[in-house]
């Protein structure tokens, strides 16, 4: 068991102004460091957070009022994604290599060996392509991309889709081809999906049908590189008011904009390079969870980065997120 550890950062105010404002900030460390740790996810009905430790296998999960963190292990491949079933007590939708598979656990506890039955799976006959990240949309369906990579190390671009999967786990391909699916969230309207290829180091927008899960008409709100910001866009999360909390990873930070205006309003750096995703919880939704990796860090980056592949929580931003959604399963 870790007791949080509190760590001094800065946060950039105002990036865009000639004279940006630096504010220290306090930075949690709430969990010791994991390999690659993924796919945030803050259960509003228990207050509790789930990730997974990617190449572990291994779906966690985070009790903030303890600082207990317990497990399950996951065979079959890499676990990507870990997202509770509505109205199913103790069922996850778990994103394993290219299966989509339901599992049983109490999180209370540590399992090496949950029950988990098998959903629905993509790509299927295809070698070096996984699942990357996954979100649940305003209507309750399965959001997953996939992307193509060797083991745990060389990536290979414009292999993978994005997957929309309706109640029943059927999949449908809603973009192609794509290197890195990343970065999925809906406006509070209903009629906007983003999202990150992460390769294009760009944030897209597309209309979105809120009752068929059609997205159409993609287009750039954010692109990084016009933004001298290191690194490539990794997992998001959007706030109460509507703006996208994005991990950078490779950057060392994580960035607030407008999607709207495509204004860069804050940034926060951090102590380690490689953050892959965000998320917003606590009681009133206003903590933001970070996760970071390991992964791809040299023996000397290592050494440089003590906090590499830890989960970070930030209180005190002044903004809440909404709550994230459960996978309606039929």
């Amino acid at each position: 068991m870790l007791h949080a550890v509190v760590w001094a950062v800065s946060m950039v105010l105002g990036a865009l102004m000639q004279s940006p404002i630096y504010v220290p900030i306090m930075l949690e460390q709430v969990s010791l460091p994991y390999y690659l740790a993924e796919g945030p996810h803050w259960d509003v009905e228990n207050n509790v957070l789930y990730f997974v430790d990617m190449f572990a296998q291994n779906i966690h999960c985070y009790h903030p009022e303890t600082h207990h963190i317990t497990h399950a292990h996951i065979t079959g491949g890499p676990v990507t994604v870990v997202v509770p079933v509505a109205g199913k007590k103790d069922t996850f939708i778990v994103g394993c290599g290219t299966d989509l598979v339901e599992v049983l656990w109490d999180h209370r506890f540590d399992n090496l060996s949950p029950v988990t039955k098998l959903i629905s799976s993509v790509e299927v006959g295809k070698k070096n392509i996984r699942f990357n990240d996954g979100k649940v949309d305003p209507r309750g369906r399965f959001w997953a991309g996939t992307m193509g990579q060797i083991g745990s190390g060389q990536l290979i671009d414009n292999i993978g889709s994005l997957y929309r999967f309706d109640y029943n786990g059927t999949p449908t391909t809603v973009e192609h081809p794509v290197s890195i699916s990343n970065g999925l969230a809906w406006n509070h309207k209903r009629d906007t999906f983003y999202f990150a290829d992460s390769p294009t180091c760009r944030i897209d927008a597309y209309d979105y049908n809120d009752v068929t899960g059609d997205i159409s008409n993609r287009r750039v709100i954010f692109n990084l590189l016009e933004h001298d910001i290191p690194g490539i866009p990794d997992g998001l999360t959007i706030d109460i008011i509507g703006h996208l909390w994005i991990a950078i990873n490779g950057g060392s930070r994580v960035i607030e904009i407008d999607p709207n205006s495509g204004k860069l309003h804050r940034t926060i750096r951090f102590p380690t390079a490689k953050l892959n995703s965000v998320a917003f919880g606590g009681p009133d939704l206003d903590v933001l969870y970070i996760v970071t990796a390991q992964h791809d860090l040299s023996e000397q980056e290592l050494k440089e980065q003590p906090l590499a592949g830890c989960v970070f929580a930030i209180r005190d931003l002044g903004v809440k997120g909404t709550p994230m959604l459960s996978y309606i399963r039929t």
